[in-house]
């Protein structure tokens, strides 16, 4: 009697993890294409396929008929914040996968929305980890990231306009003063030429308004800052020579104020992708460009940081010995490739920083000290 009782428990722990199922979800801005998928033996059978549309109130009544024992997976998108906030709220597992690193979909010869649904379904279903999984930020960073989004769109769309504004007048004979982009809008203009005044004045225009819309922003920012969830860790990462507020702010947004998503603080570099690309084999080891993986915004800032750092007159200290020791080697591209490791190494310092709060930030190693001094007193 115990041998058939435990022959029935044994086949019927064979038979739920048979039925193991997962849902794989290929998103596009109208509809969710969906596949059930479940383990049928050794295979995966497909259980049931159909599309939902990309809509809170679809989502929630697809799920609401489908066991919360089955990881729901879909990529990183437009979509996937809410997709996975209204996905945990009803209990499920969610996997959002990084589409970067599923070289299955990305390189398919026959890649479609069918396909692709079932090929995250499938791989959930053999080895999450196979996904890689992508934490999403909670809702302040996101904000904050959002803000700052905005604020670079219009300084972009500011600084394309006085571009074409400079190329306007000079292709009429005319070339503008020099002036900061800021208060560009705010130049005497009773100097040019009536024709250019004339096509240039509903543009200044534009200009005002936009830098008042930046204020905006800007301030939007500063006020978020000073909230908890963001000014310790703000203060930390300004201790940093030339990291000001909306780098420490955007480096926080963009990384979720979380570290420990980074084992080493050196990984910020490839997540960032100022990392450059790997392409060894036996003796042969290329030079190559870095990855640019990541967030370009935050590239962008770090690369601003950089230029600072290493900049004549400058403060001493061990990002710019670095950065000079790479300057002094003469190639074309030195300066070039000297504010990007720079802007990796300022990375990983803030990483390194916000690990360790409480240790005291020492922007001048001893050895570096000792050999500036020396420097000096020989000069």
């Amino acid at each position: 009697m115990v041998v058939v009782q435990k022959h029935l428990t044994d086949r019927r722990i064979k038979m739920i993890t048979d039925n193991y199922t997962t849902i794989g979800m290929d998103v596009s801005d109208r509809k969710i294409q969906v596949c059930i998928m479940a383990k049928s033996g050794i295979n995966p059978k497909i259980v049931k396929e159909m599309t939902i549309p990309t809509t809170k109130e679809g989502l929630q009544k697809f799920l609401s008929s489908q066991d919360k024992n089955a990881p729901v997976v879909f990529e990183t998108g437009t979509h996937c914040r809410w997709m996975n906030e209204v996905a945990e709220s009803m209990g499920f597992k969610v996997y959002v996968a990084n589409p970067c690193r599923l070289r299955m979909i990305t390189e398919s010869k026959t890649k479609n929305d069918i396909n692709d649904a079932r090929t995250l379904a499938r791989i959930a279903l053999s080895d999450p980890g196979m996904l890689h999984p992508v934490k999403l930020r909670d809702a302040e960073h996101q904000k904050m990231l959002n803000l700052h989004e905005m604020r670079n769109l219009l300084i972009k769309q500011r600084s394309g306009m006085i571009v074409q504004m400079r190329f306007i007048a000079k292709s009429m004979g005319f070339r503008i003063p020099k002036t900061s982009t800021k208060y560009f809008h705010k130049m005497d203009t009773t100097l040019w030429p009536t024709e250019f005044r004339d096509i240039a004045w509903p543009m200044l225009k534009n200009l005002e308004q936009l830098d008042i819309t930046i204020k905006t922003y800007e301030k939007k920012i500063r006020e978020l800052a000073e909230t908890p969830t963001f000014k310790a860790q703000v203060d930390r990462l300004m201790e940093i020579h030339y990291v000001g507020l909306y780098a420490a702010t955007g480096f926080i947004a963009v990384t979720g104020g979380d570290m420990d998503r980074f084992e080493r603080p050196r990984d910020i570099g490839p997540w960032l992708g100022l990392s450059p690309k790997q392409d060894q084999s036996g003796d042969i080891d290329k030079q190559c460009h870095i990855t640019k993986a990541g967030s370009p915004f935050m590239r962008r800032l770090l690369v601003e940081c950089a230029q600072m750092i290493v900049r004549d007159g400058a403060i001493e200290t061990d990002l710019k010995i670095k950065g000079m020791r790479i300057c002094v080697r003469g190639a074309k591209i030195a300066k070039r490739k000297a504010i990007t490791a720079v802007a990796r190494s300022l990375a990983v310092l803030m990483v390194a920083m916000l690990k360790k709060m409480d240790k005291p930030y020492k922007p001048l190693s001893e050895v570096n000290e000792k050999a500036f001094s020396e420097s000096q007193f020989s000069a």
